[in-house]
């Protein structure tokens, strides 16, 4: 069986992403891996807002890039995208792993598990949830046309059923 994360990078270089801002999470880790080995420029930066600005400054450029990021890091980037992303029509792709929800031992992530896509949403952020490794191409496709083609913000949201279960950072 492919894992998620093979078809996500085959989709992402297919569709002619040109780098990927993140923030290092275990649960992305495969993905980023998959990206790098496929020659996409990696750009590991401290904060989620960082990843979403550099990330506009990409597309405003001509580039076509992918931020990645765990759901923790929703509350720094709600100011990049609601002063910059969102008022100029920037799409940004995202793919967010989810912590704080099913099976979560770290009460630490609780808060902004349950928050993470309410809030992205109260912004008008658009959020798809991927819980099956067979959905993933068509889902990863879906998030790039509404970012690259509507100018959408959009979020792949990257459920606990696809592993890197409880013991992950």
């Amino acid at each position: 069986m492919t894992v998620w994360h093979e078809d996500a990078a085959d989709v992402l270089v297919e569709a002619g992403v040109t780098v990927a801002a993140y923030v290092p999470d275990k649960r992305l880790s495969g993905l980023l891996d998959g990206l790098a080995c496929r020659n996409v420029v990696m750009r590991s930066l401290p904060r989620e807002e960082e990843c979403i600005a550099y990330a506009c400054g990409q597309r405003i450029g001509g580039g076509r890039p992918v931020v990645l990021m765990q759901c923790s890091g929703v509350g720094n980037c709600l100011n990049a995208y609601g002063a910059f992303a969102i008022p100029y029509r920037i799409g940004i792709p995202v793919i967010m792993s989810m912590r704080g929800v099913l099976g979560e031992r770290n009460p630490s992530q609780v808060p902004m598990g349950k928050a993470a896509v309410r809030l992205l949403e109260t912004i008008g952020v658009q959020c798809i949830s991927l819980r099956r490794h067979d959905q993933a191409g068509e889902f990863v496709r879906g998030v790039l046309d509404l970012a690259f083609g509507a100018q959408e913000n959009a979020v792949l949201v990257v459920e606990p059923e696809l592993g890197g279960g409880r013991e992950d950072g």
